[in-house]
């Protein structure tokens, strides 16, 4: 939409004397024929999760629209130091288009350097149309709490119109652990040493964590560390290990959140999971 404005000017002579005079200023709105929205249905991202987007257009003219390209730029955003710009987004599709609320067609889009392009057929005059795609979260999207992408889409060629979406990175831990037992094989008699590494590949520590393991055979002279210290605040009964113990207070146990490093050339963005380690030994 756009507000036209306009004054003309007339001139004018009597007698010998030329003259002008201005008139009012005129102004009037201009209308596309097409209208358009786009939102997420997603309310936040996390790293290789799928959004679904749903661009809504309306043809308010009295003809068809035929051929409608809409160029979607999937997130695209320039980092600092970067020559080019960078999609946080894959398409992965796919891609559902609705005429009127009914099913029309499985659109096929195509892969441009400054996105990915969709074609609709048709709009009939005073129609309505629904274009629902997915794309995938990628290692370009930026993970720190507060990042977000702002994903843009293109519509037409004459006067384009143009929609955004905007979907904020999720707040939430991911956490792993891993297991390790060594030597292998131990003999009787032998110190067995159990490692416990945590990751969080979150953007947000994970706190109160207890580790619980049902040890296959008894263990003696049992000791537990946590990140290379020393803690008495653990339970070793009937083979099965609590750290902390059941119902204290005494140890909190948590692991840090990521960090998230930016490639200054590429943007392509590493994760370094945030880690603890507990290690439990005891003699066989």
């Amino acid at each position: 939409m756009a507000i036209i404005t306009n004054q003309a000017n007339l001139t004018y002579t009597y007698g010998t004397t030329t003259a002008s005079v201005l008139s009012n200023i005129a102004s009037t709105e201009l209308t596309s024929p097409l209208t358009a929205a786009k939102r997420a249905l997603d309310a936040a991202y996390r790293l290789n999760t799928d959004l679904t987007y749903i661009i809504s257009l309306s043809n308010e003219s009295g003809a068809a629209l035929t051929n409608l390209p809409i160029l979607d730029n999937l997130g695209a955003y320039t980092p600092d130091g970067a020559a080019v710009p960078v999609r946080p987004l894959t398409y992965t599709g796919p891609a559902a288009l609705y005429i009127d609320g009914v099913f029309s067609a499985d659109l096929t889009p195509a892969m441009q350097e400054d996105g990915v392009l969709f074609t609709i057929p048709e709009i009939p005059a005073g129609a309505s149309a629904l274009l629902l795609y997915k794309a995938t979260v990628n290692s370009f999207a930026p993970l720190a709490p507060g990042s977000e992408i702002v994903n843009t889409a293109t519509i037409g060629q004459t006067d384009p119109v143009t929609v955004s979406a905007t979907v904020p990175a999720a707040s939430y831990a991911d956490v792993s652990i891993t297991k390790e037992m060594t030597p292998d094989p131990v003999t009787d008699g032998e110190t067995m040493t159990v490692t416990f590494t945590i990751e969080n590949r979150g953007n947000e520590a994970a706190t109160d964590l207890r580790i619980v393991d049902d040890f296959p055979l008894a263990l003696f002279d049992v000791a537990v560390t946590v990140n290379g210290a020393p803690i008495t605040d653990f339970t070793f009964e009937n083979n099965t290990l609590t750290v902390p113990a059941q119902g204290s207070t005494q140890t909190a146990l948590s692991v840090p959140a990521a960090s998230f490093t930016q490639d200054p050339s590429t943007g392509a963005i590493t994760v370094v999971p945030g880690m603890l380690t507990v290690v439990m030994t005891g003699v066989v």
